[in-house]
């Protein structure tokens, strides 16, 4: 046995309600994009080891080789001038390694930080130490360049 079909509606439509253009449009999936502990660690830990490996790149070649023994001025001319473009190489090289370190440890650390503070569903003991373990890594990230000498 079927149901009763209900009643035609009214003629009259009713307005949509207006789009606020602070909240996002419907089917928006928040979750997707949302802030996520272990994403951020992941990410954090990516640019720690990819900095590394970026870092030894200049360590694969090494520095030029000396000339012997019965060099001419222009052996050693060109000696020089090679072991100044290797030493530029590696300092930029080396920068950009700690840039991406840096940046991986800041978003470690503040995975930790947040995730402490916004954790409810974790004992406290582990909570306290995620706050603890968030502030030793920031410190160190702004203790690096600190010299008290």
């Amino acid at each position: 046995m079927q149901a009763i079909p209900p009643p035609p509606g009214t003629s009259a439509q009713t307005a949509p309600a207006p789009v606020s253009p602070y909240q996002p449009p419907q089917g928006f999936d928040k979750a997707k994009i949302s802030y996520s502990f272990e994403r951020w660690l992941m990410i954090g830990i990516i640019l720690i080891l990819a900095a590394t490996l970026f870092s030894e790149v200049v360590t694969m070649w090494g520095p030029p080789d000396a000339p012997g023994d019965e060099a001419t001025l222009d052996d050693i001319s060109e000696y020089l001038s090679d072991l100044d473009g290797y030493n530029d190489l590696d300092r930029v090289v080396t920068s950009i390694g700690t840039m991406l370190q840096t940046i991986g440890l800041g978003m470690i650390g503040y995975a930790l930080l947040r995730e402490a503070h916004s954790g409810t569903h974790e004992h406290t003991a582990l909570r306290v130490t995620s706050m603890i373990l968030g502030i030793l890594v920031v410190t160190n990230l702004a203790a690096r360049s600190l010299n008290l000498v």
